[in-house]
């Protein structure tokens, strides 16, 4: 097998995270799910930190960055955008965010990313609604208000499907909406 890039051992690990859940991540799993020896992981790595590092940053890109460049491109009507931002999240299909929520609290690594990713998010929420509401500090709660439902939805059982999620999150903003008109 050729020699593998830092690359695909973070795409790997992402998959396995994906599929089994943070409890099954490790360098020794992860080499023999890639069939080579651990010396090819430190080669790329110092840590598991380090290829936490690289992973969170490839779903950052992927998810995050590449989620707000496609649907915040309308600032002239900060209804759409948060129509866009609506269909963007709840067509997400891969379950990261959830995993990574869940490892932050036994993890101080992966929650600092998760804080740092949390507060990312808002910052373009509160812009987003502030130009909505053309207030500030509405805008700040708005977003937390959008923010915590998302999340808090993705804890509950039975998780509500795609479809669910977006009904609801429309006919909040419509309500939402209304209130403020």
């Amino acid at each position: 097998m050729a020699t593998l890039t830092k690359s695909q051992w973070a795409e790997a690990g992402l998959a396995l995270l994906n599929e089994k859940g943070y409890t099954a991540l490790s360098i020794v799993k992860l080499a023999q799910r890639l069939k080579v020896t651990r010396g090819s992981f430190y080669y790329h790595f110092k840590s598991l930190n380090d290829l936490i590092d690289e992973m969170i940053s490839i779903w950052e890109e992927r998810v995050v960055n590449q989620g707000f460049d496609q649907i915040l491109t309308d600032t002239a009507n900060p209804k759409q955008e948060v129509r866009n931002m609506i269909e963007y999240v709840t067509h997400l299909t891969d379950r990261l965010d959830l995993v990574f929520r869940q490892w932050a609290p036994s993890n101080e690594h992966v929650k600092q990313h998760m804080i740092r990713l949390d507060q990312k998010r808002l910052n373009t929420l509160e812009g987003l609604f502030k130009r909505l509401t053309g207030d500030k500090k509405k805008g700040e709660i708005l977003a937390r208000l959008a923010f915590y439902g998302h999340i808090g939805s993705l804890h509950t059982f039975p998780t509500p499907n795609a479809k669910q999620q977006r009904e609801t999150a429309f006919k909040v903003f419509d309500m939402m909406m209304n209130y403020l008109d």
